[in-house]
């Protein structure tokens, strides 16, 4: 299969103080479609971003030369603030613009589009601190939406609005190099609902890939965890017990639900994992959607969940190397692959996988799931 981005060679803007779920949604989300992605760090390669999380660069940005890349993506966070001051940065920007190339960036990222002078005459959103900033900058900013597309310049204004923002990159992508986007693309889980486990310390990236990935195309998501509204904080491999990290806020009690309410079930790694896999209410949730042979997707530490519920004999699995050994232990059938299917169960090693489980995720609802309905 052909993916829309294939060939393609994007940059993603990195410097201190990025906000993570932006930073690791596009660059995800960029290699799923297909497109070579690069991490162009401002003058060095390590950074630490908004929540203190270690992040890495491929290359600087003296290394790179904007004829090498068809677009650009600038997360937000306070990265731009610095971005925006090395002319380097503000040259790759407006040659990649005035090449007619994607230029796109969300919530703060569109400091550096001011500097380069994208924004006379272009319909745009941001975040609302900088909407002035825009106004002044000659920008029109278009109220009320989530993601505006002018041309081949592409705005949004916060993480939860990734799932539209990267709906318009796409397209713009699509519509600039001549690619056809997948057919139904943005409805594909249309009218399904979700459920995503979450408890203090699973990991963000996965979490909010998860969730936007399934938003993006047009499902329903409820974060399921120990007590309705209560607030979470969420884990990463710099943080894994969550001493730092996003918050998230839970919709619904484990207690509270059943599978019959949900289309299909994410569990994402982190160390929640370990904190939640002798829930009663999750269990009897998982064996439930395990009955009914509704989709239950485990990533990296995911299957020590299922393992608790006593839905895996038999199977065929994938995880993290750490529960390699604990899975094998318990008679499963280990494949070192970063994606495994066994029927409607479907197993991610971890982060860098998400690409390949974000494609997975939905040939299941196209291919295998109608069949089973």
């Amino acid at each position: 299969m052909i993916m829309p981005l294939e060939g393609l060679k994007v940059a993603v803007l990195l410097e201190r103080g990025v906000n993570e779920i932006e930073f690791h949604y596009s660059r995800l989300r960029l290699r799923e479609a297909g497109a070579e992605v690069l991490l162009v760090g401002n003058d060095r390669l390590d950074y630490t971003g908004e929540d203190h999380t270690r992040l890495h660069a491929d290359v600087t940005i003296d290394q790179v030369d904007a004829a090498d890349f068809d677009g650009v993506v600038v997360p937000g966070g306070l990265a731009p603030e610095k971005l925006r001051q090395n002319p380097q940065v503000v040259r790759f920007v407006r040659e990649l613009y005035d090449r007619g190339k994607i230029c796109a960036a969300i919530c703060h990222g569109q400091q550096v589009f001011i500097s380069a002078g994208l924004l006379r005459g272009r319909r745009v959103v941001s975040a609302w601190s900088m909407v002035d900033d825009m106004v002044f900058a000659g920008a029109e900013h278009v109220e009320d939406v989530h993601a505006v597309r002018d041309g081949t310049l592409v705005t949004a204004r916060y993480p939860q609005d990734l799932p539209a923002f990267f709906h318009l990159v796409l397209e713009a992508f699509a519509e600039t190099e001549g690619r056809s986007l997948p057919l139904d693309y943005g409805q594909r889980l249309w009218d399904r609902r979700f459920g995503i486990i979450a408890e203090r310390a699973t990991d963000a990236t996965q979490l909010f890939y998860a969730r936007y990935r399934i938003e993006e195309e047009g499902g329903t998501v409820l974060l399921l965890g120990r007590e309705a509204n209560a607030e979470v904080q969420l884990g990463s491999p710099t943080w894994e017990w969550a001493e730092h990290g996003p918050t998230t806020k839970i919709d619904r009690s484990l207690d509270d639900v059943e599978a019959a309410q949900f289309d299909g079930l994410i569990i994402p790694g982190g160390l929640g994992t370990w904190l939640i896999r002798g829930h009663r209410g999750l269990q009897k949730l998982v064996r439930e959607m395990d009955v009914a042979h509704k989709p239950i997707a485990a990533i990296e530490r995911g299957p020590k969940v299922l393992l608790s519920a006593g839905i895996l004999t038999g199977r065929t699995v994938t995880c993290s190397g750490e529960m390699r050994d604990d899975l094998i232990a318990a008679g499963l059938s280990y494949c070192d692959e970063p994606i495994v299917r066994d029927e409607y169960l479907l197993f991610c090693q971890g982060t860098e996988a998400l690409p390949e489980w974000g494609r997975a995720w939905i040939e299941m609802w196209e291919k295998i799931v109608p069949q089973c309905e």
